[in-house]
């Protein structure tokens, strides 16, 4: 069985808001959430750092980011 590549082709960085490519920029992290890609060594620092109000903060604005990047259209999934 060969093994797939998980790295998705853009993320949006829950720290900044900035879309970019994390197969050319790795810095992630692993929380109860899964996986999360970060642009810059510093964004995931932040992100590490942060308490859990702070957090919801970035996952609040993350998914708004998210929504705008991947449903321009706004199909029926993002209403």
């Amino acid at each position: 069985m060969t093994q797939t590549n998980t790295i998705p082709e853009t993320a949006v960085d829950p720290v900044c808001g900035k879309t970019f490519d994390p197969r050319k920029v790795q810095f992630s992290a692993n929380d109860d959430k899964g996986t999360h890609y970060f642009c810059s060594d510093e964004c995931r620092r932040q992100f590490d750092a942060a308490d859990a109000k702070t957090k919801k903060g970035f996952w609040e604005r993350y998914t708004d980011r998210l929504k705008k990047t991947h449903c321009t259209q706004t199909p029926p999934e993002c209403r």
